[in-house]
């Protein structure tokens, strides 16, 4: 019996998130915030995190970072490779949030991942016949 706490930490959840995370299917991350704002954390925590070594580098994306004095509200911007955008408004999240939502969309539009499972079973289906 495995022993499973209830209440795990945010950098627990986040290393059990970043396992298989992948950017695959991101053409372009843009993380744009104020310096001088006090809920900046999140979003700096985030950059830290998706531009760190754990990150699996295949097809990586671009990055870009836009630091404004302009009191605006922190935010990233991820533009897919099939013309898509999704705006992260990162104010109130937590890194695990971002990190775990942009996981769901990425895994959302990989399609690497749906074309060798149909191709294993299709294979799988013609070994068994000429047996």
């Amino acid at each position: 019996m495995v022993f499973k706490p209830k209440h795990l930490s945010d950098i627990a959840k986040l290393s059990m998130v970043l396992k298989d995370f992948h950017l695959k299917p991101v053409k372009t991350l843009t993380f744009s915030f104020d310096p001088f704002e006090s809920n900046t954390k999140s979003i700096r925590d985030c950059l830290q995190i998706l531009t760190s070594k754990r990150v699996k580098r295949e097809g990586a994306p671009r990055y870009k970072i836009d630091v404004r004095s302009d009191r605006s509200h922190p935010h990233i911007d991820v533009d897919f490779n099939d013309g898509h955008k999704i705006i992260f408004k990162t104010e109130h999240l937590k890194p695990y949030d971002v990190v775990s939502r942009l996981d769901v969309f990425c895994k959302a539009k990989d399609t690497s991942l749906g074309e060798a499972d149909i191709a294993l079973t299709k294979m799988a289906g013609k070994q068994k016949r000429k047996k």
